[in-house]
């Protein structure tokens, strides 16, 4: 007898040639009585099962809000609710961003009846949006009004036109400009923070979250496995990293080894060392700080995230294959390394093609000399 699969109430989920996994569940049935699925994808197979256990209870939420009659509430109202039942399973920092878009965009639209809503109010809120706003933040001000959407009216499908994603180049410091900052940053409270970005690519956010207990000595290793990010009360809070490829060990370098080392005796000699104290300081103050040091070192102005840019940058150039510098730096997938600095790679590309073409000359070469 056939040994029974257990129903486990997901659809089925596939993995594309990409590497990531892709499932397509059940939405609803239209006016026509055609079946509607919402398409799901992700690079984190546990992420996208959460994702679309969660979409399984905002469709059950809403059959229940169809029952009472809630279905005529002011799109302000649905915004509210909305971002309200999201609070507990979101990042602080992304319940901020959903108030800011709440708070700021759609205005003309926010008053109206969410059964009311068309299509071409909807485009034309879009168009003026565009019109003083970023590409990307009309693209997340549109995906949080159709997320919002999808729960509190799920037969309608949004067909809006939006803005082109813009293509920005990152802008990273060079090797002079980053020796400097680090010369310039040293016995001060930026010199673990410029270390740890330039040489271990670590996020602002992250370097803040790293306590004593995080630092191994003996292996010589730093695991990551938390984020300081602002919350609605703009006050930071403590939140796991930004995907579960964030939480990870990585290796501590001997050039950082040392300066932690001689922080660790200077917090040991003043008595504010204990395994579970911050090594350093604020997000805030690591972005104060860093413009004036970059003014003390007399370099150009960056961003302090640029510094793990230029991490990833000197492991390109030394080759370092792209899986082992997406799990050093903390990117769910080698994709991201080739999105983000596509423009690097082009011109390692040439490089390469150049080797390639001298190989093969030197062989045509002492080919014709045997000849």
């Amino acid at each position: 007898m056939p040994k029974k699969t257990r129903n486990t109430g997901l659809p089925k989920i596939k993995q594309l040639p990409s590497g990531a996994y892709h499932a397509q569940v059940y939405s609803h049935t239209d006016e026509n009585g055609k079946r509607r699925y919402e398409s799901f994808t992700s690079y984190d197979y546990a992420a996208l099962v959460t994702e679309i256990a969660q979409f399984k209870q905002d469709k059950k939420e809403e059959r229940i809000n169809a029952s009472l009659g809630r279905r005529s509430l002011t799109l302000a109202d649905a915004f509210e609710k909305y971002i309200q039942s999201k609070s507990a399973v979101l990042s602080p920092s992304t319940i901020v961003g959903y108030r800011k878009i709440q708070r700021n965009y759609l205005k003309g639209l926010m008053p109206r009846k969410v059964d009311e809503l068309t299509q071409e109010q909807i485009q034309i809120a879009i168009n003026e949006e565009a019109m003083r706003l970023s590409p990307k933040t009309v693209r997340d001000t549109h995906g949080l009004l159709s997320s919002v959407l999808r729960v509190y009216r799920p037969e309608f499908t949004l067909y809006t036109r939006l803005p082109q994603k813009e293509r920005t180049e990152i802008v990273i410091p060079d090797e002079h400009e980053v020796v400097a900052m680090i010369n310039a940053a040293k016995d001060t409270d930026m010199e673990i923070p410029v270390y740890l970005g330039a040489c271990c690519g670590l996020r602002r956010s992250e370097i803040s979250a790293l306590t004593w207990d995080c630092i191994d000595f003996k292996k010589d290793t730093i695991t990551v496995k938390s984020a300081l990010v602002l919350n609605e009360d703009r006050e930071f809070v403590r939140k796991s990293t930004k995907t579960t490829a964030g939480t990870r060990t990585i290796r501590m370098f001997p050039i950082v080894k040392d300066a932690l080392l001689s922080y660790k005796k200077a917090a040991e000699a003043n008595g504010t060392y204990a395994p579970d104290v911050a090594i350093t300081v604020s997000p805030t103050i690591i972005t104060k700080h860093f413009s004036s040091l970059q003014d003390k070192a007399g370099t150009k102005h960056y961003r302090f995230h640029d510094l793990r840019h230029y991490a990833v940058s000197v492991m390109l150039s030394l080759n370092i294959p792209k899986n082992y510098i997406a799990d050093y730096v903390g990117h769910e997938t080698e994709n991201m390394i080739d999105r983000v600095y596509g423009h690097i790679l082009k011109s390692k590309k040439t490089s390469v093609e150049n080797v390639i073409n001298d190989y093969y000359q030197n062989l045509l070469m002492q080919n014709e000399k045997q000849n």
